[in-house]
């Protein structure tokens, strides 16, 4: 495509007459925006069908065992933003600009440098959209979000012309359909149901007040860690999909029993509320944080924490962009809290996704340590390996492990995890670990990778409560030299279990 295609380049002249297709009445300058050295051709033809962009897509997942959007083709993106609810996904930057992984924390977009590219851009999309659809387009009629923090342009669009204009500049740092879904995968409401299973009085043990300890808590050594530390004075925020308003040890009962005083505070960037019927937050919650309470439910482990709940999707599975991008403004209000300092998401997709990685950037550059699971097999997923966030090197990749350490049923493991939780009894995959039900004090199984995120939350607060000023490089140097297989690494299972007592041993001595 010729550079001149592109760019028109010559600032606006104060005397010419407003464009009705520009967003702003103020002079957008066009110079800023700069195409690639070997831009692409726009793609020709009628787009794939949904069935063979999926093709491409899973076929790459499966041989890869990854996806990132710029694996594949011009025509394979264009084709891909076709479907679903067509929604494009834009990070941007001043032309010239490197990678921002370590520095996204630390832009102002309302600075000239980055505020001349984001109008121009919008220019440009309205323009192009304008063209696509024969009639003037308002950039109100296909504004998705405008970030006010990262740089990043969430809007409808599914032109050929545009995506390939959009494509082809060095200002784009990703351009991604963000609601792709496979067809051969239904939208989930994964995770949220909780187990039915009856409760084997042998998976848990009564502690004071009359609290019960889930099996598991032993074996990476809990318990003896509670000796010296039970979580005090460390805020651990978990991004999930809703908590339950009838789970009083989740609100008026937080600090029953021996949890003494301390918070829990809720948020949400999806829906219009923290609270859902989804049992899979109440569940997370209630591992990492719940109180060790007098009422004859499950503890948590850092159960004098404070707790910072936000909702940010539906369920586990991360197959809707709004989802995507709640997650990503969840994280950017955990990473803009003082009191976080760790933040659990038991939440994921297996296609990598350039709004998730800027929101977990920039949480964990904000000095966050950030949990992930590894990922829980539900039907057309068995063979995925680790999925995304967890994926991502600012976040700390967990699994579940059965009693003998082999990979619990339904968890997803691979060479991107670093430490594994025991959760899942050899003889019956049906007996996990515990925690909080929806309502009431009657503990409730849940398995999966998930419940490993929460409880290693949990043990890295205990972990940080020792000495509150610990940067958190050394909490999870603690916790990963004094886990099963330090100094090595396992290639699906990192260094394995964890030890709680040990790291919280070796944390009072910085």
């Amino acid at each position: 495509m010729a550079l001149a295609g592109l760019m028109f380049f010559a600032a606006c002249e104060k005397n010419e007459p407003v464009n009705p297709l520009q967003p702003k009445t103020e002079v957008v300058r066009e110079d800023v925006l700069k195409e690639k050295a070997n831009a692409a051709e726009a793609p020709q033809g009628e787009p794939f069908s949904k069935q063979e962009t999926d093709r491409i897509i899973v076929g790459l997942l499966e041989e890869k065992g990854d996806f990132t959007w710029n694996m594949i083709d011009l025509k394979t993106l264009w084709s891909a933003a076709q479907y679903g609810d067509q929604t494009i996904a834009l990070g941007y930057r001043p032309a010239g600009t490197g990678d921002l992984e370590k520095t996204i924390h630390q832009i102002d977009i309302k600075s000239a440098e980055w505020k001349n590219v984001h109008d121009a851009l919008i220019q440009l999309i309205v323009r192009e959209s304008s063209k696509a659809a024969g009639t003037a387009v308002k950039w109100e009629d296909i504004l998705i979000e405008d970030d006010p923090v990262l740089p990043i342009l969430t809007f409808r669009a599914s032109s050929a012309e545009l995506i390939t204009r959009l494509y082809n500049l060095d200002n784009t740092r990703y351009i991604e359909p963000l609601d792709y879904w496979p067809e051969t995968a239904e939208r989930s409401s994964s995770g949220c149901d909780g187990s039915s299973y009856s409760l084997n009085s042998s998976d848990y043990t009564t502690i004071s007040p009359a609290a019960r300890m889930p099996w598991n808590y032993p074996l990476v050594n809990i318990p003896n860690a509670w000796n010296s530390t039970q979580g005090s004075d460390i805020t651990i925020g978990v991004i999930d999909a809703g908590i339950s308003s009838s789970q009083s040890l989740l609100n008026s009962n937080f600090t029953n029993g021996l949890s003494g005083s301390r918070t829990i505070t809720t948020d949400y960037t999806y829906g219009s509320s923290a609270y859902t019927s989804c049992a899979h937050g109440t569940s997370m919650s209630g591992l990492a944080a719940g109180p060790r309470n007098n009422l004859n439910s499950s503890t948590g482990v850092a159960y004098r924490a404070n707790l910072h709940f936000i909702r940010a999707c539906d369920d586990v599975v991360l197959d809707k962009s709004s989802e995507k991008t709640a997650v990503k403004n969840a994280l950017i209000r955990m990473g803009n809290r003082n009191d976080v300092k760790i933040i659990s998401m038991s939440i994921g997709t297996p296609f990598s996704s350039g709004v998730l990685q800027d929101g977990v950037n920039y949480a964990n550059n904000l000095g966050k340590l950030i949990f992930a699971a590894a990922g829980t097999s539900f039907s057309w997923t068995s063979w995925w390996g680790v999925i995304y966030p967890a994926k991502y090197s600012a976040c700390v990749a967990v699994t579940g492990v059965k009693e003998n350490g082999s990979t619990c049923s339904t968890c997803h493991d691979g060479s991107q995890v670093v430490f594994t939780i025991p959760m899942e009894r050899n003889s019956d995959s049906d007996r996990n670990t515990i925690s909080l039900g929806m309502s009431g004090t009657s503990p409730t199984y849940v398995g999966g990778s998930s419940c490993a995120t929460a409880t290693t939350a949990g043990i890295a607060a205990l972990v940080w409560s020792v000495n509150p000023s610990m940067s958190k490089i050394s909490v999870l140097t603690a916790m990963v030299v004094t886990s099963q297989n330090y100094p090595s690494m396992n290639s699906s299972r990192g260094y394995g279990n964890l030890d709680a007592q040990a790291a919280v041993n070796l944390a009072a001595t910085y």
